[in-house]
């Protein structure tokens, strides 16, 4: 071994400044570890939730159902009056329009905010629980209490703020905003690698191997492709780019809504900006809309009375049939249908019935649905909001939200979206698992390569040391 080769030292080549692609691997890399275990609890967790209903009704059997008989439901107005004789010191102004087969009928305590939760005692409860047939009290739940049946909102509350309250919902707000941009950042890395700029070292290439370069879909499709017959450390790389690719969109929608979620300072001023988001009260409407939420959130909302003014057209007992077909007849001049009816509430102060419902073009069953307002005097129609017929910036912020929660059609339709939302949960967790294993990978060879060069320095600088 001549002295030139002996002088000269192995180093390990890497550029300066880094290049786009080595800065975007690297802010990749990093965040998605830090991220990488609330995600795979958020993943767990949202995989769980997209069948919330089903599964609360199995932890929370003894409440949510009865024992099937061959015999009618009661009216709802005959079991409101049972829930409010049983309690008549908390404010239950809102009645399911139905109850299932073989389920009981839930009332919801209403949710009072301000000074009206001051002077209004609180109820140890949120949910009361009757027998449709006999309208007997059969318990209430206590949805904070850790028990058994509170199962699936210990899940929700883990999803949403990890337990933590406001901390949580912060820290994973800032973990869905890192997520959101991850997603543009992840999908970058997937296309192919960018060639040399030296056009002649190209085209001495393309010279030699007789063939014209693929195009950038044909480089780009491996990327797309799973091999199957292959080792650990490729699968894993295989369903880390796979995943991310197929389930681009959805994962983006469910990062995003996220941020909308817990992050609203953020989410609500981007949405204005690039869609036209507005606020409750819109651009061109300054009349703010009822609250239509099945559980009132109105300060002045009081209990439906069982002795109401003998004189008003429309009371407890005629409410969701009249106000139904009301909507009916709403619906059908807008050309549309009444899908579903979500919910009544009696607003005392105003002396009105409101009721929701979701229509044909509806966006779920939350903030997209509609709504209709009747004067319990006169039976007069006073507002008829229609979901759909919002501006577009709130029907994509709807659409955001009504798809992470799986509030999407009914029936067969609703089973299928919900098995696919619990899918993407899976994957979620999965492309976190497969990206941390990576870096170990990635970590282990790295390490192994400093260590050979180490050992291969070392060597020179003995064998420098006997050759002097």
């Amino acid at each position: 071994m001549n002295k030139e080769t002996m002088n000269k030292k192995p180093i390990l080549m890497t550029s300066f400044p880094p290049t786009l692609r080595q800065s975007c691997l690297w802010i990749h890399r990093y965040t998605g570890l830090a991220m990488a275990a609330f995600l795979i609890i958020a993943g767990i967790t949202g995989t769980l939730l997209a069948f919330h209903d089903e599964l609360d009704d199995v932890f929370n059997h003894k409440l949510a159902n009865i024992e099937a008989q061959h015999k009618p439901p009661l009216p709802i107005a005959t079991l409101h009056d049972a829930v409010i004789s049983a309690y008549p010191q908390y404010q239950f102004s809102s009645m399911p329009t139905s109850v299932e087969p073989n389920k009981s009928a839930v009332f919801s305590v209403d949710r009072t905010r301000g000074q009206a939760a001051d002077n209004a005692p609180k109820a140890p409860f949120q949910e009361v629980y009757v027998d449709p047939l006999t309208s007997e009290i059969i318990g209430t739940r206590d949805k904070e209490e850790w028990a058994w049946r509170n199962t699936m909102y210990k899940v929700f509350w883990l999803h949403r703020d990890l337990l933590l309250g406001d901390i949580g919902k912060l820290i994973l707000g800032i973990v869905s905003l890192i997520w959101t941009i991850n997603c543009f950042i992840g999908f970058y890395l997937t296309f192919p690698r960018a060639v040399s700029t030296n056009k002649s070292q190209q085209a001495a290439l393309r010279k030699s191997s007789g063939k014209p370069r693929a195009s950038f879909f044909k480089r780009w499709l491996p990327a797309w492709k799973i091999r199957r017959k292959t080792n650990a450390f490729k699968l894993n790389y295989d369903l880390h780019h796979a995943f991310g690719l197929w389930l681009w969109l959805m994962l983006f929608v469910i990062a995003w809504s996220s941020v909308g979620f817990n992050l609203k300072s953020v989410y609500q001023p981007v949405m204005q900006a690039m869609v036209g988001l507005e606020g409750r009260e819109g651009k061109g409407d300054k009349q703010k809309k009822p609250a239509m939420n099945t559980e009132s959130s109105s300060d002045k909302a009081t209990t439906i009375g069982t002795n109401m003014n003998s004189t008003n057209k429309v009371d407890k007992a005629n409410s969701i049939a009249y106000l139904s077909r009301q909507a009916e007849i709403a619906a059908q001049k807008n050309g549309v249908s009444v899908q579903q009816l979500l919910g009544v509430r009696w607003v005392e102060e105003d002396n009105q019935w409101q009721m929701r419902f979701k229509t044909n073009k509806d966006i779920g069953k939350k903030g997209g649905a509609s709504s209709i307002t009747v004067d319990a005097a006169t039976g007069k129609v006073e507002k008829v909001n229609f979901g759909y017929q919002s501006a577009f910036g709130n029907q994509a912020d709807q659409w955001m939200a009504t798809l992470h929660m799986g509030h999407i059609s009914h029936g067969v339709g609703h089973l299928l979206y919900q098995i696919f939302l619990a899918l993407t949960g899976l994957a979620v967790a999965a492309l976190s698992g497969t990206g941390v294993y990576l870096w170990v990978k990635g970590r282990q060879s790295r390490l192994k390569q400093r260590q050979k060069l180490t050992v291969k320095d070392n060597s020179l600088k003995r064998l420098r040391e006997t050759s002097h």
